[in-house]
């Protein structure tokens, strides 16, 4: 069964963005479930960048995958644990401008010609 790139990059990004949630919720609570969960999921998320760096190439899976890894936490931290008001305005512009370049990335495409 072939899966879509999308999923795995999807799956990746999402897996990073849980993986440094338990991360930091680690070291406020100190809890070992956390702690264990974090150390099974971190080596998932290499094993995915890799397969999507094997099949899509290290610049775009770099360019999709390690963006949304960026932005999973950040949108994880500002809506879940309620951040905002320790972020300014030129930071916010900086955060958004992540979700731009994923945009330009997706979007932006070299057509590829089908033999």
């Amino acid at each position: 069964m072939k899966i879509p790139p999308v999923v795995v990059i999807l799956a990746c990004a999402a897996l990073s963005t849980l993986t440094d949630t338990l991360g930091t919720l680690y070291w406020e609570s100190r809890s070992g479930l956390t702690l264990g969960a974090t150390i099974v999921l971190a080596p998932l998320v290499f094993v995915l960048f890799g397969w999507v760096g094997a099949n899509q190439g290290l610049a775009t899976a770099s360019g999709y995958t390690n963006s949304l890894i960026v932005a999973g936490p950040i949108l994880v931290g500002l809506l879940l644990r309620r951040e905002l008001a320790q972020v300014s305005a030129l930071q916010l512009v900086g955060l958004g401008l992540i979700f731009v370049g994923i945009g330009m990335v997706a979007l932006f495409r070299p057509a590829v010609a089908t033999p």
